[in-house]
């Protein structure tokens, strides 16, 4: 049993995290496709991804959903709030490996997008993108965020520092397309 529904594209369906996803989200954060992408750098076992489930997925802190195709889970789409910065959230966003260049990403960013701005009134969302992260980028970029910044030798990946884009978008030019 999937989670319950919560957006609707024509590709994609976010639904709300479960229980039952949890081996799914354990098995690709420890996929180094993916894995390599995050901040998580060590390996995440099952009682590591409960305790993410119940302290980061389930508090009321943000928008954590599940992505799904017609087959299942795909991925996992976030959007949390500045804690500093009243009105502004970033979105985080993985797909498996094997999922990757159908759209999913691109379609749950545009739904999580929409939904922030006319649902929670957000005035800015941002999306950050490493720099080989060709993927990613265009995914922004697609979808009309302004690219705002560069992080120079933000992360560290693979044995060297690399550099990361921001992205943004506000709510006015969201709405105005």
């Amino acid at each position: 049993m999937s989670g319950a529904l919560f957006l609707q594209g024509e590709k994609v369906k976010l639904k709300t995290v479960e229980q039952e996803d949890l081996e799914f989200l354990r098995d690709n954060i420890n996929d180094p496709n993916v894995r390599t992408f995050l901040t998580v750098r060590k390996p995440q076992n099952m009682k590591q991804e409960e305790e993410f489930y119940e302290n980061v997925i389930s508090s009321e802190d943000g928008v954590h959903l599940a992505i799904h195709n017609q087959d299942g889970i795909v991925g996992v789409i976030s959007l949390e709030e500045d804690e500093k910065e009243v009105g502004i959230a970033e979105i985080g966003i993985w797909i498996s490996p094997e999922n990757h260049r159908n759209g999913y990403g691109t379609e749950a960013a545009e739904l999580i997008t929409s939904y922030g701005f006319e649902t929670l009134d957000l005035h800015k969302i941002i999306a950050r993108a490493y720099g080989t992260n060709k993927g990613s980028q265009k995914i922004w970029e697609r979808l009309g965020f302004a690219k705002e910044g560069e992080l120079r030798e933000q992360i560290y990946r693979k044995g060297r520092r690399e550099d990361a884009y921001i992205y943004g978008v506000l709510k006015t030019e969201w709405l105005s397309d």
